[in-house]
């Protein structure tokens, strides 16, 4: 009886991983699938895009980074008032060190990371206006 039901429990679990791996692959859109690219692969592309397609690939590529560098920037912003009004207590010499220098960190990755995003999305505008020109 125990064999049968670890055999069962195992046949179970095994069914389950089976569905976690490919129902979302059977789920997702053929055209939603991750379009993400090295940056080897980038680098090729823009030291030899010619046509509209290749610059829009380039665009959508920097849209993405752009949106990565603003979901940071979010994340940052977030910390950074978790950091203001949780301060450390005012124990041993480096009282409150962390929270400190956590306060000071946040908004300024949040700042440069909306800076990069700036710049990703006058990236991929670029490569749409180079896209238009293209043949």
């Amino acid at each position: 009886m125990r064999i049968h039901l670890v055999n069962a429990w195992t046949l179970r679990l095994a069914v389950l991983a089976v569905a976690f791996t490919v129902v979302p692959a059977l789920v997702v859109p053929a055209g939603a699938k991750d379009k993400s690219m090295s940056k080897s692969e980038l680098r090729t592309l823009i030291l030899n895009a010619k046509t509209p397609a290749d610059h829009e690939r380039i665009a959508e590529y920097f849209d993405a980074q752009a949106l990565k560098y603003e979901e940071e920037a979010k994340k940052h912003e977030e910390e950074a008032t978790y950091y203001t009004s949780h301060v450390q207590p005012a124990i041993g010499k480096n009282q409150g060190f962390y929270s400190r220098e956590m306060q000071n960190h946040c908004p300024k990755m949040a700042a440069k990371l909306k800076e990069a995003a700036q710049e990703a999305h006058m990236m991929a505008a670029g490569h749409r206006d180079l896209a238009k020109q293209a043949k």
